[in-house]
């Protein structure tokens, strides 16, 4: 159950870890839809120093509802659901822009900077370009290559062959 002081802490990243955080909700159509890519993308990097933490933003009283999803999805991740009725003053104190609405998707550095933050379904390719571009890496050109736009790769790709 994630309070006021769990999320607000959340925001600051305390981990230290690249964090992906995915505000979603049972009765909303795309956060389901979308909640595999999250977890096939915390499998893929997790042993590179990422995490992923899913947040209900259901009802305290539907927690059963929500176990039963993350249950179906096979979520491995950390998950959280709101522990108070009050959703509206919990996102606030996540993020005070936030629109209330879900899925709300948010990349953080280990130092709690926001490298990603989308509203609404998230284009997987951009979110999983942008981790691997801050990823640690021992390369330099590893993380140049992946800050480049997919337009940009491409051009890229043509010149060189």
């Amino acid at each position: 159950m994630a309070t006021a002081k769990d999320l607000r802490q959340l925001r600051e990243n305390p981990s230290k870890h690249m964090t992906l955080i995915s505000f979603w909700a049972t009765w909303c159509g795309s956060c389901i839809a979308e909640f595999a890519d999250f977890q096939e993308t915390f499998r893929m990097y997790k042993v590179r120093g990422f995490d992923l933490i899913t947040v209900s933003a259901n009802m305290p009283d539907e927690k059963e509802g929500v176990m039963r999803m993350l249950e179906k999805k096979h979520a491995t991740s950390r998950n959280l659901l709101f522990a108070s009725n009050d959703t509206a003053a919990l996102q606030v104190v996540f993020d005070p822009a936030w629109d209330s609405a879900v899925p709300y998707t948010v990349l953080l550095a280990p130092d709690g900077k926001i490298l990603y933050k989308n509203l609404g379904t998230v284009d997987i390719l951009e979110l999983r370009r942008t981790i691997l571009a801050n990823l640690p890496s021992d390369y330099i050109g590893f993380n140049q290559y992946w800050q480049l736009s997919s337009t940009q790769t491409d051009s890229a790709k043509s010149g060189s062959q």
